[in-house]
């Protein structure tokens, strides 16, 4: 059995103008604070990556795209290891899966993109819902477990 419960992640499902409709994530929240108040979505090769192309692609090989150093300052976090999936033909959705102190292995993220895979089509239809309709569902990232 893999176990999954010491992975980091975010989950963007249905991406739409740079912005995914629902969000889920365990990164550590100083993470997640600092990300956000430095805007480095912009600078961010993994996001880059995501958008330009669907499948697998591990951060270390994305270490050459990196000039703002997020990938540096994501590991002062505990976010060392990580692989970032796309996929999705109309709607996208991106998952970035991290390790504090591992690699993630093929079998890990295949599995991995199986259940990222099953969120994406068990949700095909949210971009249809009203805000009023999405909150309940946004609500749900709150209650995720952060370190």
């Amino acid at each position: 059995m893999i176990e999954l419960a010491d992975w980091k992640f975010a989950l963007g499902l249905h991406i739409r103008f740079a912005n995914p409709t629902l969000l889920y994530q365990t990164y550590p929240q100083k993470w997640i604070d600092y990300y956000s108040e430095n805007g480095l979505v912009f600078a961010d090769p993994t996001v880059h990556w995501a958008i330009a192309n669907t499948g697998i692609c591990d951060w270390a090989d994305l270490k050459s795209m990196d000039d703002g150093n997020v990938l540096g300052q994501a590991a002062e976090f505990g976010l060392r290891y990580g692989k970032v999936v796309s996929i999705g033909k109309e709607s996208r959705t991106f998952g970035f899966f991290t390790h504090s102190s591992r690699p993630i292995t093929d079998e890990e993220i295949e599995t991995a993109r199986a259940i990222l895979e099953e969120a994406h089509e068990t949700t095909l239809g949210v971009t249809k819902l009203s805000e009023e309709e999405l909150a309940p569902l946004r609500e749900l990232n709150k209650s995720l477990p952060r370190s």
